[in-house]
């Protein structure tokens, strides 16, 4: 039957001349007749092992090694490298000067690495490391990490202090054990690997290492992507790994990979209502306060609907759970996507048997976070002030929020004889209505089967998952997703379309990150190096000529 055999012929591998050859059956699933649904999400070939001479990765799991790496991720986790909201500049808010002690932890933990590649400091604590290819005319790889973490919270809330990192035989427990200097070790331990075993890579391969993602990344990725740029020119990676996707789903037989092609934008829209004051025993039909409620009700009676586009990256996954896994999902799926329903039934049909985790990544979320206004008990409030988040989906943009806002609260202003003025910071105004801190919707990374880079970060995924233990017997997916929040990634637009946002971790391996006892499994560490080890070799096999 052809979609039979179109299946099997996605079960490819890579050879060193990018030719290909089959690895291994696949793992029975059943699937759909339809013959559209048979085109749909084909696999990424599994990489054929380089033939570099270097020792499999399996090796990095070794019990001296896994040893090895719980004593370096506990001594990064030690530095407390907290960034917070009202941190300063770097030469003047000496809460930085924390990671110059970090740095000399990493110079001492990885000898080879500051031996042998090129460092520089951007911005006094951004960290570039460029690991130089042999082959100058192939564009660079870049794998980002952050070295900030968020505040601990009270230190007598976690079971073990939150900057004296604990082994409990499993878990390395502290405060960026998980997010993400998990990350930033296993990327920098991998790099020492290589380094011991004398490999040079073909394609030049950078280190980024901001120092205050957690914040916005203004000060750290933002600098390190505009020096990039300028040495290098725009559209001049050949990809960008960073942390974030939604790690591993499994459904029946099959392990769907998650890495987040894309994130959602996000704005800031700030309603300032002025009224005129006075003594509260005379006062009018409605206070300021009151008008500002009446708009808050009026703008929650109006959310933004989920739709599902055919941009979205949602829609790849969904009819990838249709091919492989078709007894796992809703019954009207199939039909629904193979005969191209309106875009908002769909949507709406799938947040309701879903959740809002795939509401939300289809439509933009409306949340009235900040609300104040009166300061006396016995005065009219002469002025009253609301902020609503957004967090934009792909099809959205800030102006759009920005106009659906007007819409919604031009009738409430028109009722209370208020004038309403958009402007870009305070001024005078009876309803004033600013944004701040906005950001479009991110583009979204290529995952179509014509994409080398995107095959080949695909494929390497599944050679190493499928080969770990809880997955084995069961075939790997891998298939973009769309993160609600954001990364460093934000600043490295220019630099590349291949964005691919990745921990990889299996499910119950990252716990409370950004809250109290956050901690990770050593095992997951481990295949977060076995992943990175076999990126850097894999991508030596791919030729420019082949990048799309």
């Amino acid at each position: 039957m052809l979609a039979i055999s179109l299946i099997f012929a996605g079960l490819f591998t890579y050879t060193q001349q990018n030719g290909f050859h089959f690895t291994s059956p696949f793992h029975s699933s059943p699937l759909k007749e339809d013959a559209q649904v048979d085109f749909w999400c084909p696999l990424a070939p599994i990489p054929g092992p380089p033939s570099d001479g270097l020792k499999d990765s399996r090796e990095l799991t070794g019990s001296d090694i896994r040893q090895r790496q719980v004593e370096r991720l506990s001594a990064a986790v030690n530095v407390s490298t907290q960034s917070f909201e009202d941190s300063g500049d770097v030469e003047t808010d000496t809460r930085w000067r924390v990671f110059d002690e970090l740095h000399e932890v990493l110079r001492k933990l990885f000898p080879l690495v500051h031996e042998n590649l090129h460092v520089e400091k951007v911005n006094k604590y951004g960290i570039l490391y460029t690991w130089k290819g042999s082959t100058v005319e192939l564009k660079p790889i870049l794998f980002m990490a952050h070295q900030d973490v968020v505040p601990s919270g009270p230190a007598e809330k976690w079971t073990y202090a939150p900057f004296q990192a604990h082994y409990d035989g499993q878990f390395v427990w502290g405060r960026g054990a998980s997010d993400c200097k998990n990350n930033l070790i296993g990327l920098l331990s991998t790099a020492e690997e290589l380094l011991r075993q004398r490999w040079t890579p073909k394609r030049t391969i950078i280190l980024a290492f901001g120092f205050d993602e957690e914040i916005g990344g203004e000060r750290g990725a933002k600098h390190i992507a505009q020096h990039l740029e300028k040495i290098l020119g725009k559209d001049s990676l050949a990809m960008v790994h960073d942390e974030g996707g939604m790690g591993f789903q499994e459904m029946g037989d099959m392990v769907y990979a998650l890495p987040a092609i894309a994130e959602k934008g996000f704005v800031d829209i700030v309603l300032h209502v002025k009224v005129k004051g006075g003594h509260s025993s005379r006062p009018p039909p409605h206070t300021g306060i009151g008008i500002a409620s009446e708009i808050v009700v009026e703008l929650e009676k109006h959310p933004f609907v989920p739709r599902l586009t055919a941009s979205n990256p949602l829609m790849n996954l969904l009819q990838c759970q249709v091919r492989y896994s078709p007894r796992e999902v809703e019954d009207w799926l199939p039909d629904a996507l193979a005969s191209k329903w309106d875009e908002v039934t769909i949507g709406k049909d799938l947040a309701r048997s879903r959740g809002p985790d795939v509401r939300f990544a289809m439509q933009t979320s409306q949340a009235v976070t900040i609300f104040n206004g009166g300061e006396k008990d016995n005065q009219l409030p002469d002025s009253a002030n609301i902020t609503i988040n957004y967090r934009i989906a792909p099809h959205d943009s800030v102006d759009k929020i920005r106009r659906s806002v007007l819409d919604v609260i031009s009738p409430i202003a028109k009722q209370h004889d208020l004038s309403i003025e958009e402007l870009e910071l305070d001024s005078q105004g009876s309803l004033l209505l600013s944004t701040r801190d906005d950001l479009e919707p991110s583009p979204v990374s290529p995952t179509a089967d014509s994409n080398a880079v995107w095959k080949l970060f695909g494929g390497t995924i599944r050679s190493v998952f499928e080969d770990v233990e809880s997955f084995k017997g069961k075939t790997i997916v891998a298939v973009g997703d769309i993160m609600l929040g954001n990364t460093d990634t934000v600043h490295y637009w220019n630099l590349t379309r291949n964005i691919y946002r990745f921990s990889p971790a299996r499910a119950g391996t990252r716990i409370n990150v950004h809250t109290i006892d956050e901690r990770i499994d050593m095992d997951a560490h481990l295949e977060g190096m076995r992943l990175y080890y076999e990126l850097m070799r894999n991508f030596d096999i791919l030729e420019d000529k082949n990048l799309s």
